[in-house]
């Protein structure tokens, strides 16, 4: 698939340094998210829980343009499924179908803008809470954060292994950002990641950015308990 080869063999290319930006607003645990999308590709993630999570219900079509495409991840089959995309104000599946795609928190996804300006892109949902479980799968796969929260993959409690590695999209250089590795720093001591120069140093997505994780072993669950008010 040529979408695969232009998204994920590039993985391995190094390339500059991505920003991503989000606002976060939300009132006891209901809310929404602004991202700012730019042309091109997008990795992106959904950051709230909506009443299905599909894609329709927690990023409206409304504001996007025609020929928005969005690509999720099948880790089974480690390619990407058919895209959906938007036409006057409405998801639709390849067979021109409304999309019943869902868009569950945790998962990072494709969001391709056609040329023109910026776009804001809302989610809307609840903010998740209490215990949360985020499987990650063995080969490649797109994650995000479950809970919209920026902070360090360590503070994030994600399960690093040894040779794991971590990669942004940067969506102005079309191409992926150079990897993280969660490597033996030195021996003895514990291990963690490391940047692109090979000084530790912890990966920190922001809220709402997908990232690609490359796991040489088996499923690692991914647990975490939060709670809005602590």
């Amino acid at each position: 698939m040529r979408t695969k080869t232009l998204l994920l063999t590039a993985s391995i290319i190094a390339a500059g340094v991505a920003a991503s930006q989000a606002q976060v607003y939300s009132v006891n645990a209901v809310g929404y998210v602004n991202v700012t999308l730019k042309p091109g590709y997008n990795l992106v993630a959904n950051p709230l829980n909506g009443t299905n999570n599909a894609v329709s219900t927690i990023l409206p079509a409304a504001g996007l343009p025609d020929d928005t495409t969005l690509l999720t991840w099948n880790q089974g089959l480690q390619d990407f499924n058919q895209a959906d995309f938007v036409a006057s104000g409405v998801w639709y599946n390849q067979a021109g179908l409304p999309s019943g795609t869902v868009v569950a928190p945790g998962k990072g996804i494709f969001l391709q803008l056609p040329a023109g300006p910026n776009v804001t892109a809302t989610f809307v949902g609840e903010v998740p809470q209490g215990a949360t479980t985020n499987p990650i799968g063995p080969n490649f796969g797109f994650y995000s954060s479950i809970v919209p929260q920026s902070a360090g993959l360590s503070t994030l409690q994600f399960p690093g292994v040894i040779d794991m590695t971590y990669q942004t999209f940067n969506t102005t250089l079309g191409d992926y950002d150079q990897a993280y590795q969660y490597v033996g720093l030195i021996p003895g001591y514990p291990s963690g990641w490391a940047d692109p120069a090979g000084n530790p140093a912890d990966p920190t997505p922001a809220v709402a950015q997908g990232f690609l994780i490359f796991n040489p072993g088996t499923s690692q669950n991914w647990n975490r308990t939060f709670n809005v008010n602590n």
